[in-house]
């Protein structure tokens, strides 16, 4: 039952997974694609007198995260912005694409009417404003640009039904202080606006999704500070700020910003941190989020090799174990559509495998095999270890006998000469402590004595066998009569010879040699107890 649920969340990952790739494409459009922004109207979001013109307010809106086409003429009337709508292909295509519209107008139809700069310099001269031709002509033109109005956005709404328009209404730019004429332009402002702003929510309710932005009440007060030194009747930099805020607040009202996905993250810790024979534990750390499954993999892997299910190890709980150093992929799903996941590697070094003890050992071999009369090599293969030191002694010995230095042969190399037959013991020390070390004996059994010619030696002539020499007979002599000599027991042997002699001495020799070995073995037996 487990398995089956571990296929099914899979199935449902390969599915979303299949379709990752598409949808990150797709997301990228959108963040390629922004928001559309045509500003329309004079020179306040043409941005005149701003030391750039990119920080003229339709720029400022959404953070700048939209694509302006500023559409916007200084000077532009009404009427001409009416003309421009309905007449330039440029200005209708980029209309026809808007995703957001902005508009600004109204405001050089009133300067003009008013006659701005013939009342600042009148008020100069010191000479008396009309102020009752002043508002019939304002009026005039007034109710002009309010039907030029109401053209400009029932063309727009041809154009484009759906795309917000943003209509602001017209601030007084002169600040209302005590020197002239910047005070009488300010009360000349006031008397203006008071009646034309009222005209504006009145055109946009006729039409859908238009709104006013209260720009009056937005710099009502603040001119010191949002608008350039008289006679610039511009907004200045903070100014721009201010009407690009008052955009921002309509649309975030219109389209509130969904909230931000939940940040899915793993951090990935591991016990112990310390070299360790192992296993080492990776826990897992959602940061307080549940997530519906927790798997991992061994190596630096992404979210698309977890669908090969044969090399995924699922975890029931919040940490796992490994034994081998590496990098470990840990990948974490948070929500049904496997949408909601997040990926992290960890690398695990610390994990020190225990040095098993070498076993040290020795093999010793002689050359020639055949019989020989000598020397005989006895070659030493230390298993591919290197010793510290190799040393031998004649016979069958123990480790605590190569402690009488003056008994001991050190070898340079790996192999050494005898010329006798008998036991050679070799001993090989591995390490400085002496603890690591091998020993082991051999045999030499194929040496021959030379094998030396008979001497030969003159006969032996047994006494009395000799003839004598002759004598010269004395024939005036009588003879002499010769006695009988009599005989008895067995003749002893003639032991004078070289051989004889090298016998009895070799077999005193050995009797002696018996001897000491006997009392060398006896006194090291007993200083060894």
């Amino acid at each position: 039952m487990l398995k089956c649920k571990h296929l099914s969340l899979l199935f449902a990952v390969l599915l979303v997974f299949n379709l990752f790739a598409s949808n990150y494409v797709f997301a990228e459009e959108i963040k390629e694609t922004e928001p559309t922004l045509v500003a329309l109207g004079d020179s306040i979001p043409y941005g005149t007198n701003l030391p750039d013109r990119s920080q003229a307010f339709p720029n400022l809106i959404l953070d700048g995260d939209t694509t302006v086409i500023n559409k916007s003429t200084p000077g532009q009337t009404s009427t001409q912005l009416l003309a421009q709508v309905t007449t330039d292909p440029e200005t209708g295509q980029a209309l026809q694409n808007a995703d957001v519209i902005t508009i600004n107008t109204g405001n050089n139809d009133l300067l003009q009417a008013a006659k701005i700069a013939e009342i600042a310099a009148a008020i100069q001269a010191g000479k008396e404003i009309d102020y009752e031709t002043l508002e019939k002509e304002v009026a005039v033109a007034a109710l002009k640009a309010g039907e030029n109005l109401a053209v400009i956005l029932h063309t727009i709404r041809e154009i484009n039904p759906d795309a917000p328009i943003l209509l602001y209404n017209i601030f007084n730019p002169f600040p209302g202080l005590e020197a002239e004429p910047v005070k009488t332009l300010h009360q000349v402002g006031e008397m203006i606006l008071k009646d034309v702003n009222k005209g504006f929510p009145l055109v946009a309710s006729s039409f859908s999704n238009a709104f006013v932005l209260d720009a009056y009440s937005a710099f009502d007060g603040n001119q010191a500070k949002l608008v350039n030194a008289f006679p610039d009747v511009h907004p200045n930099s903070e100014g721009h700020k201010v009407l690009a805020s008052l955009a921002d607040n309509l649309l975030l009202g219109l389209y509130p910003p969904t909230e931000p996905e939940p940040e899915y993250e793993l951090n990935l810790s591991l016990t112990p941190e310390d070299l360790t024979d192992g296993p080492v534990e990776i826990h897992v750390d959602t940061k307080g989020k549940t997530p519906l499954k927790v798997m991992w993999m061994a190596g630096a892997k992404t979210e698309l090799d977890f669908l090969k299910v044969e090399d995924v190890n699922f975890l029931e709980g919040n940490s796992f174990e490994v034994t081998e150093n590496g990098t470990y992929t840990v990948l974490a799903i948070f929500s049904e559509d496997s949408m909601s996941r997040a990926i992290q590697m960890i690398e695990v070094s610390n994990i020190v495998p225990l040095m098993e003890n070498p076993t040290y050992e020795l093999d010793l071999s002689i050359s020639p095999n055949e019989d020989t009369e000598g020397p005989v090599t006895i070659s030493i293969d230390t298993k591919d270890q290197t010793p510290i030191s190799l040393m031998w002694m004649k016979g069958e010995k123990i480790d605590l006998d190569f402690l009488n230095i003056e008994d001991v042969n050190f070898l340079q190399g790996t192999s050494f000469e005898v010329s006798e037959n008998g036991k050679y013991t070799v001993l090989a020390v591995f390490s400085q402590d002496g603890m690591a070390r091998a020993l082991k004996t051999i045999e030499v059994t194929n040496i021959v004595s030379a094998v030396e010619p008979p001497i030969e030696e003159p006969p032996v002539e047994e006494e009395g066998n000799t003839p004598p020499p002759p004598v010269k007979k004395d024939e005036t002599k009588q003879p002499v009569e010769k006695k009988q000599v009599a005989k008895s027991g067995n003749k002893l042997p003639n032991t004078a010879t070289s051989a004889y002699n090298y016998l009895v001495w070799g077999a005193g020799l050995l009797f002696v040699g018996l001897v000491s070995i006997t009392s060398i073995f006896v006194y090291r037996r007993k200083f060894a107890v």
